[in-house]
Formats: C-alpha cells, structure tokens, sequence
C-alpha cells in the first residue's frame, strides 16, 4: 500500500472487491476471511446452497460458471478476481476436470474481460502442470516448457492457456501454482495419510509399517498459500507471471510418517513390502465403525494405504525464486509443528478419532 493509500497495483483500498470462485471449497474457506481481515470487500461463489462457513458479511453467488448464472453480474464492480474454482483428480472424471478447470476458467475470464473493471486476476493451478515423465531442470522453474502427463496436469494446463489469452487481450493475470497443500480443513493427501494413521491406532497397532525406501514430499501450508496469494495480487510487478508456491523444505516419506505416528504414540517401522500394513477393506471397516460412533467422514480414505507418502517424481523440487524475487517470506518451512497442528485440528473437529 502507498501513502495515499491505494494498493500496489494502484486500486483505492477502500474500492477493493474481490471475487472469489470455488469460495467453498478448502483453500476459499481460508481466503475468504483473510481477505476479510486485509479490507477487501467480498463477494463469492460456488455450486453449492451458501454455506454455513461463509461470513454473513460476504455477498454469496450460487453459480455455475460453465452453464449456469449471469456470470455478467458476478463480475459487475470487482475489482480483483481470485480463481480457485476446479475439479481434482481426487473425485473427479477427465470429463468433469476438463469442464469444471478448463471450460469454466474460459467462461469466467470471458466475463471479466467484457466487464473492464478488474486490475488483477489470480489464477490457482499447480505444480502438476510440470508432469513427471519428461526430466526438468532442477529446481523446475517458471518458464520451463511443461509435460503434464496425468489428466489434473493436463487441465489445469490448458487453464493456464485460457488465463494467458485473457493476459493477451490486456487482463493482468498472475498464475499461482502451489504443491500439495495442507491445514486445518483439508480432506486429501496429507489428511488421508493421517487417517490411515489414526485408524491403525485405532485398530490397536502401536507401529506404523512403511515402506523401506523414502520418497521425498513437496507440501505447502495453507496460511502460506493464501499469504502468496493476498500478496502477488497486488504486487506491481506479478501481472504476466506465474509464480511456484512451496514451503522449500522436502521432508521424506519416513519424516512424515514419523510426524503422524508421533500424534498417536506410534512407532514407525520400515519394510521391504511396499504393500505391507492393513488392507483397504480393514481400514475401510474401522472408518465405517468410527463414524457410526460419531466421527466426521469428510477425510477422503484412499483405496492404496498412504498413499500421499509413496507417490514419486523426478521434477519434485521446484524453483522459488520468483516467489522470493517479490519480496514474499514464508511461514510455515518446518512440517513437524505444521503437521502436528494440523492433527490436532482434526481431533478437536471429530475428523480424527481423538485417542
């Protein structure tokens, strides 16, 4: 912010509205209120019948961005547009993330284009993008030449093109492509591998097998995310970028085990056997009967066990130098407390079984 009181990207903070697209799922739910908190009047949308976790002060758009709604009137004063809308690999088809990340981005940015009132635009992508079977520079930077080999990469991808057309056309776009994300709140990945954590305890084991060799993880903090995001939105020099988000740090897949197997007094034990540990079925079945005890299903239980901690890739680390060039610091480099922290969210909210 100036002296006189405008934003970097020359906006008069008390004129700041922000639109905010797939407002109720994880990473909205933390955007929101910071926006909140930074001044920002809000308005959000999204799919679903509003929200009790949307704040009363926040102006809420049931839309559909692809078929559905008056996008015209969605866009109508904003100022600032944080994209976060998309469909995951997670619990989607290659039909429905093609839809919901591709379509749906052409048809937002059609509109913010023809309203002319917006001076930035946030794009959330990922890391995907870079995909995994063509060898990049390490650390992968911005303006490498991605190879998306799945079909979430490969969406979010063509994203990217819809949002650098619209950069074409004279719309200050800024791409944000984060790593794994985790916090309070989240239902995949990290948080699937604490489940498969807590319903071994809860099966009586006191020692979590896994896999003898260590994969290295990437994972970012939400705060952090969100940080990024508030910041690069209204940096004067991020329009036309794309910017990776990642904590720096790249724990193994035995470090993170042991920072879950710690929440519950577990051992963490190593094994030659990729495959060794409780089957789905047996961990599908204690799921099911702690639920009908009355904890929260919302955590996704995943068909191969840990799975978030035995996924490879050779593009792994990634380049944070333009993130650090914006004069953007990290908050969340250490995963222990991180973690930690985030487990015991889930156990306060009955998302986890508590002992």
């Amino acid at each position: 912010m100036d002296r006189e009181g405008r934003s970097c990207d020359g906006t008069e903070m008390a004129a700041r509205r922000a639109l905010v697209t797939g407002a109720t799922g994880f990473i909205g739910s933390h955007l929101v209120p910071a926006l909140l908190a930074d001044g920002y009047q809000v308005r959000a949308c999204g799919r679903r019948t509003r929200p009790a976790t949307i704040p009363d002060e926040v102006d809420y758009r049931r839309v559909d961005l692809v078929d559905g709604g008056d996008l015209a009137a969605v866009v109508d004063g904003i100022t600032h547009v944080f994209h976060l809308a998309g469909a995951s690999s997670s619990r989607s088809s290659q039909e429905e993330m093609r839809r919901d990340n591709v379509e749906a981005s052409e048809h937002l940015l059609d509109a913010v284009v023809a309203a002319g009132s917006v001076a930035r635009v946030l794009i959330m992508s990922t890391t995907a993008v870079y995909g995994e079977e063509e060898e990049l520079p390490s650390p992968v930077p911005e303006d490498v030449r991605p190879h998306p080999s799945r079909g979430y990469g490969k969406a979010k991808w063509e994203a990217e093109q819809a949002a650098w057309r619209a950069g074409d056309a004279g719309l200050p776009v800024v791409v944000v492509r984060p790593v794994s994300v985790h916090g309070p709140g989240a239902v995949k990945l990290v948080a699937s591998a604490a489940l498969d954590v807590a319903l071994e305890h809860a099966m009586g084991l006191d020692r979590l097998v896994v896999h003898r060799q260590p994969v290295e993880q990437r994972l970012v903090h939400v705060d952090d995310l969100v940080g990024a995001c508030l910041h690069l939105v209204a940096h004067p020099e991020a329009a036309g970028r794309a910017f990776n988000v990642a904590s720096g740090v790249y724990p193994t897949s035995h470090e993170v085990a042991g920072i879950l197997a710690r929440c519950y007094g577990m051992e963490v034990v190593l094994d030659d056997d990729p495959d060794a540990g409780p089957s789905y079925d047996e961990r599908a079945a204690t799921r099911a009967s702690l639920v009908a005890a009355g904890m929260d299903d919302s955590i996704l239980l995943s068909q191969e066990r840990l799975r978030f901690l035995r996924k490879t890739n050779r593009n792994n680390r990634i380049s944070l130098e333009a993130l650090a060039s914006t004069g953007f610091r990290l908050g969340h480099a250490d995963p222990g407390p991180a973690i930690s922290a985030d487990v015991e969210w889930y156990r306060r909210h009955r998302w986890l079984p508590d002992g």
